[in-house]
C-alpha cells in the first residue's frame, strides 16, 4: 500500500463531507473504441474467422479487463470493424494473440523530496499482437501478417478514480491507433495477392 501523506488525511475528511451532502458522482459514460470510421480492408476471401487464443489473467498486475474499454474488446472491435470478405473463396484467419495491459508500481522518492511532491506511481503499457492469414484453397495460395504494438503511460499519485480512467481510456485508444497503422502498413506488403 503507498503511503498516505502530503494533506491526504484533510483531503479525505473533505471529500467525506463533500459525499454525505450531494452524493456520489454519476459515473463517467466512456464510448467504445470502434474502426467503423475507417474505411474497411478488403479481402477476395469468403469468410473471415476471429480466434482468440490469448486470455488475458484478472490478477494483478494484469489490469486490463478493470479498463473502461478494454484492450481486448478494442482489439476485436478492430478485426470486426476493419476487415471485410468480399471473395467466393477463401479464408482470412486472425488471431488475436496478445490484448492487454500490466500495471507496475513505481518506487517513490523517498524522504523530504517523496513527502513534498506527487509523484508518477503506476506505469501502465498495452499490448496488442494480432496475426492475420488468408487460405486459398485453390493453387494453393497463402500469405500472413502480424503485428504487434506496445504503448506506455504512468499515473500520478493523487490521480482520481476518473482521471484513472480517462489516462487508461486514452492509452488503449493510442495503442490501438498505433497497431491499427502498423497491422495495415504489414497487410499491404505481405498479403497484397488478397486484397480486392
Amino acid at each position: 500500500m503507498r503511503r498516505i501523506g502530503k494533506l491526504a488525511v484533510p483531503a479525505f475528511l473533505a471529500l467525506a463531507l463533500a459525499a454525505c451532502t450531494s452524493g456520489p458522482p454519476e459515473p463517467t459514460s466512456w464510448p467504445d473504441i470502434t474502426f467503423t470510421n475507417l474505411r474497411p480492408i478488403e479481402f477476395d476471401v469468403a469468410e473471415i474467422k476471429i480466434v482468440t487464443p490469448y486470455r488475458e489473467p484478472i490478477e494483478r498486475p494484469h489490469v486490463g479487463e478493470q479498463f473502461p474499454v478494454s484492450p481486448s474488446r478494442a482489439a476485436r472491435n478492430w478485426a470486426e470493424d476493419r476487415l471485410r470478405a468480399v471473395g467466393r473463396r477463401g479464408t482470412l484467419t486472425v488471431r488475436i494473440l496478445e490484448s492487454g495491459a500490466v500495471e507496475e508500481v513505481l518506487e517513490s522518492s523517498g524522504g523530504l523530496k517523496g513527502m513534498l511532491t506527487w509523484e508518477q506511481s503506476e506505469k501502465y503499457t498495452v499490448v496488442i499482437a494480432m496475426e492475420i492469414k488468408a487460405l486459398d484453397p485453390v493453387g494453393p495460395r497463402a500469405a500472413t501478417a502480424t503485428a504487434r504494438t506496445r504503448k506506455s503511460t504512468t499515473v500520478r499519485e493523487d490521480a482520481t478514480l476518473e482521471q484513472r480512467d480517462q489516462i487508461w481510456y486514452v492509452l488503449t485508444k493510442d495503442t490501438m491507433a498505433d497497431f491499427d497503422a502498423a497491422m495495415e502498413r504489414q497487410i499491404r506488403t505481405t498479403l497484397g495477392g488478397f486484397l480486392k
